[in-house]
């Protein structure tokens, strides 16, 4: 799917997360996660940048950073960081990427106008999004590197108390990433993203709360 011209202007600026463990119904806190996104611009491209640290002795420190065309949102690099290193290098040409990892590079193929998956989130605040659309993309994961189809489902509108106690009517949001289904809940007026949930094993979830 070609997004260019189909969104609206991102926001830029930081944003905060805490991030919960939820077991047979229970939550527990085990970190956070700090987010910015700038837009850079070049003499002939404007560079969409979203960098993300998670801070968690739970599941691990990690910062992933993606760079990417401002317009169309094709991907451009990759970067991914594990307790301060780099273990995942992807750089992004039209139909090829190059990842690397340690000292082991591979070139793989990918579909024309594919999106990397680290930018479905930014997706979700720029595009005019609609209860009962759905919307169909070619993904790609540079951790995987792997292709991964996606579609996006808005549900339904739902009425959500954020972490600070404050009641916002929220967008309900399916996203299939192959067989894994994640959902969020994205603020329609202001256009972000307050909570994301998705199932990582049988009766265990991670959920990340504004």
């Amino acid at each position: 799917m070609n997004v260019k011209g189909m969104t609206y202007p991102l926001i830029e600026g930081q944003d905060e997360k805490q991030v919960y463990w939820i077991e047979k119904g229970e939550a527990v806190q085990i970190g956070q996660t700090y987010e910015t996104i700038w837009l850079e611009k070049t003499s002939h491209q404007s560079i969409l940048v979203r960098e993300q640290e998670l801070v968690s002795e739970k599941i691990g420190n990690r910062t992933i950073r993606l760079t990417m065309d401002a317009e169309s949102y094709a991907p451009l690099e990759f970067v991914e960081y594990q307790e301060g290193v780099q273990t995942v290098h992807a750089l992004y040409r039209t139909d090829e990427v190059v990842i690397t990892r340690g000292n082991e590079q591979s070139v793989l193929p990918i579909r024309t106008k594919s999106v990397d998956l680290f930018s479905i989130e930014l997706l979700l605040r720029s595009l005019p999004l609609t209860v009962d659309s759905t919307l169909s993309f070619n993904g790609f994961s540079a951790v995987s590197g792997r292709e991964v189809p996606i579609q996006v489902h808005p549900l339904r509108h739902e009425l959500l108390t954020t972490e600070s106690g404050e009641h916002v009517e929220t967008l309900y949001v399916q996203i299939t990433f192959g067989e894994r289904i994640q959902y969020y809940w994205i603020d329609p007026v202001k256009r972000e993203l307050l909570k994301q949930s998705s199932q990582i094993a049988d009766g265990v979830s991670l959920e990340f709360r504004r």
